[in-house]
């Protein structure tokens, strides 16, 4: 099903979006930086940046009136361009340039932060500002604009103070000469600077979310450019005249305007621009994580990147993991704290982005695709051609003058397009993984040399553990009996218990053998004396270069697994299954997949059911808790796929249910078995692929197989605890 975002967003909220990313970033971050690069000029960079940027800020304006959806800039090229490596590169880099930028405004808050609070290092203010907006995004947009507006409103007019106020300290001795540092040095910053204006962008990408977003979107990006343009202009030359630059050095860059409030309103200004510095920086950071989780979920729902990303919170509506991914990329960039180098990557990321959304708009323009009444780009074609042009022209300064800069920005598009060209075998990637709703299936090979380790405990239903383990295994079965020894075994008590049990396995001794001789096959039963059966199970398995373990399900209305069977299932190094058995004819195999790696794997046993059993047919089953029938299609297609995969005789199902297991219990009642592969982080009783095994085992009207099929990486104990510490914080 197409994941869709509710709109919730008017005309204030969506311009105060705008303005709160592109006011902030250039003086409260990185005006000391551009300053001590530029001199005084860094304000023409400023305004000279923001006017270019306008130029690209009109496509913008023109495609949301006939693209109204989440994902912005790269919505726009695959909506011109197709579905193809275009728009996916498109979506890529501006991703990566969003999470990027918000690293910077993540680095500048801890700097604030760290004003007030001399004793908290800069990291650590940092780190909870990440921490901070990802989880007030995870709790909804609502929470977003809410705070949006407000700490928008607060610094914006702490700046229009600023500003007015500073008029009377300005002295233009400390802007002269203007192009103290050069020309060149102007355009550098010129090109730093342009990424500070993406704040049109961001209010793009939340397109889905926006009140009437073809008149809306226009005319917050036209009101917030000239708010922004004028406001952000002003301050640079306010704080300039008031303090010569001159003494800027790379330990105070970050203070550089505070420092100028503090001349203008003494210490009391100074806090009041370091507290209006949180509160942009605050912004700034809400809205640049928005545009990046926003880009990657649209990525995903276009199958470009894994299915997980457009995981949408079903309380809240947000789309968790787009947020939860980009904020781990904001983390990484910001724990460097070098605000040039991340400044100039960032930019020229947008920037290469920019470029592509405005040849976008000339070729939608050549193929009439908007056809919708409203915002148009004046003076075209002359406007995207210019913007064009200037994109690549800063994207060529700002790399020649930094040649780290270029690495990163040439590896992170390489590893890009290496996605791109490597991304058709998602398909058959686990679940979440995969680009898929539903993963393809992978089919491995299925050796006849398999080995089955038959654990035999209970007399009553050793024929029917016997005979399945044979005939999956095509006869290589070792039945192994353990007899638990009790640490005294003086004591009288357990004397009598360890006497039965060994009693018992002589019978069943006799069985087995028995059992060997109706199929004309030597079989020996190997009885074990231990005091810890999972170890000897595993220890035995491994030595003997066993395949499965297999085990029955001991007694009948049982609800839950013994404490030794939890063990082998969670650790066991090779594949294990556990059987109800309720006949022995299995004419009708019921297989619910669910595209999980487990799943996946969990289909090769039912490849040897089939092949054990040809004249059995397999239904492949998929519960899906939505009727959606374009979603239906999709998974028509690939449970084709798995059938065709297996080469078995069989049949599709979809079932609709809010309950997968008791969806699987009612459809028992027409199967003689139900095949189940088992997730990786097993918990019997609670989860097993969102089913409730126990109560599965307790009530299916047929036989009940489960599958944990061994995988080394996700079976390693530092996976697990990774797995366990993630599985606390999901919704």
């Amino acid at each position: 099903m197409r994941k869709k975002l509710n709109r919730t967003l008017g005309l204030y909220s969506a311009t105060m979006v705008s303005i709160g990313s592109m006011i902030g970033g250039a003086i409260f971050v990185l005006a000391g930086t551009v300053f001590k690069i530029a001199g005084p000029s860094a304000t023409l960079a400023i305004l000279l940046a923001g006017i270019a940027t306008l130029l690209t800020s009109f496509s913008f304006a023109e495609f949301s009136t006939f693209v109204p959806e989440a994902g912005g800039g790269y919505s726009y090229v695959r909506a011109t361009f197709g579905n193809n490596f275009t728009g996916f590169f498109t979506g890529w880099i501006l991703w990566i340039g969003y999470a990027l930028s918000a690293s910077l405004f993540a680095i500048g808050f801890g700097n604030f932060l760290h004003y007030f609070i001399p004793f908290l290092p800069g990291i650590i203010g940092s780190l909870i500002l990440i921490v901070y907006v990802a989880s007030n995004q995870i709790s909804g947009i609502k929470n977003s604009a809410l705070l949006q507006n407000t700490i928008v409103t607060i610094f914006v007019g702490i700046l229009i103070g600023y500003i007015i106020y500073g008029f009377k300290f300005a002295d233009v001795k400390n802007v002269t000469p203007f192009f103290s540092n050069g020309f060149v040095p102007m355009f550098q910053t010129m090109s730093i600077l342009y990424m500070t204006y993406i704040g049109f962008d961001a209010v793009t990408t939340l397109g889905e979310e926006v009140k009437n977003p073809k008149r809306t979107i226009p005319l917050a990006i036209m009101i917030s450019m000239a708010v922004v343009l004028i406001v952000k202009t002003l301050a640079f030359f306010i704080g300039s005249a008031v303090l010569n630059v001159n003494t800027i050095t790379a330990q105070n860059a970050g203070n550089f305007m505070i420092n100028t409030a503090k001349i203008i309103g003494g210490p009391l200004g100074g806090y009041i621009f370091a507290g209006a510095g949180i509160l942009a920086t605050l912004s700034c950071m809400n809205t640049a994580l928005l545009a990046s989780s926003r880009t990657s979920f649209a990525l995903s729902r276009d199958k470009r990147m894994p299915y997980f990303f457009q995981s949408v919170n079903p309380k809240t509506q947000s789309p968790i993991f787009s947020i939860v991914v980009a904020s781990v990329i904001i983390l990484v960039a910001t724990i460097t704290q070098n605000i040039e180098e991340i400044s100039i990557i960032a930019s020229s990321l947008t920037l290469t982005g920019y470029a592509f959304i405005n040849l976008s708009l000339l070729y939608s323009r050549k193929r009439n695709l908007n056809t919708e009444k409203g915002f148009k780009v004046p003076f075209y074609p002359y406007i995207p051609i210019f913007a064009i042009v200037f994109n690549v022209v800063m994207i060529l300064i700002l790399l020649y003058t930094d040649r780290l800069a270029l690495g990163f920005v040439i590896a992170l598009s390489a590893i890009g397009i290496v996605y791109y060209l490597l991304s058709p075998k998602l398909k058959t990637a686990p679940k979440g993984i995969s680009n898929e709703p539903l993963p393809f299936l992978k089919v491995k090979n299925v050796s006849d040399n398999f080995k089955v380790l038959c654990v035999v405990e209970d007399e009553a239903g050793i024929q029917s553990l016997l005979n399945f383990a044979f005939d999956i295994s095509n006869g290589n079965v070792i039945p192994i009996g353990i007899v638990d020894v009790p640490d005294i075994v003086k004591d009288k008590d357990n004397y009598e218990i360890l006497r039965k049990s060994v009693e018992k396995f002589e019978r069943i001794r006799k069985d087995v053998s028995h059992f060997g001789n109706e199929k004309n096959t030597k079989i020996d039963l190997n009885v074990i004396l231990s005091k810890d059966r999972e170890k000897i199970v595993d220890k035995f398995a491994i030595e003997n270069k066993i395949d499965m373990i297999f085990m029955g399900w001991k007694e009948e209305g049982a609800k839950t697994f013994s404490k030794w069977e939890r063990k082998i299932l969670e650790k066991s190094p090779v594949d294990v299954g556990i059987m109800k058995f309720t006949g022995n004819q299995f004419k009708r195999i019921l297989f619910p997949y669910s595209g999980s790696i487990y799943s996946q794997m969990a289909a090769n046993t039912i490849k040897r059911i089939a092949n054990a059993y040809p004249d059995a047919k397999i239904t492949i089953l998929k519960i899906t808790y939505e009727d959606d029938e374009k979603e239906i299609e999709e998974y028509k297609k690939v449970l084709f796929n798995v059938l065709d995969s297996l080469k078995i005789n069989g049949e599709i199902l979809i079932e609709y249910s809010p309950s997968a297991w008791q969806k699987i219990v009612e459809l028992s009642k027409d199967y003689d078995l139900i095949v189940i592969g088992i997730s990786t982080d097993w918990n019997i009783g609670d989860s097993l692929l969102g089913l409730k095994t126990d109560l599965i085992f307790e009530q299916a009207q047929s036989s009940v197989l489960v599958v944990r099929a061994f995988h080394g990486a996700f079976h390693n104990q530092n996976v697990r605890k990774i797995f366990e510490f993630i599985k606390k914080f999901s919704p």
